[in-house]
């Protein structure tokens, strides 16, 4: 039951491959992002794989967002 309950909690995860072709980025980029603490992410399985929750990777988008709107004083645009 517990290994059932593991993999319906992995269904809705998104590998680094997934949220790089939706951010239209590199992987090097989203692991980057991650590793600074910008984007969350979690490790599965045996070898230690990330996973994205799709509410993290778009709030990361959200908050990335604020710094290129062109009526924000600290972006350069």
């Amino acid at each position: 039951m517990r290994q059932a309950m593991e993999d319906t909690q992995l269904d809705g995860m998104l590998t680094v491959r997934q949220v790089a072709d939706f951010l239209h980025v590199s992987i090097c980029s989203v692991r980057r992002w991650s590793d600074r603490g910008t984007l969350r992410f979690y490790r599965v399985g045996s070898r230690g794989d990330r996973r994205y929750q799709r509410e993290d990777v778009l709030r990361f988008l959200e908050d990335s967002s604020r710094y290129f709107l062109p009526n924000n004083p600290t972006s350069k645009g």
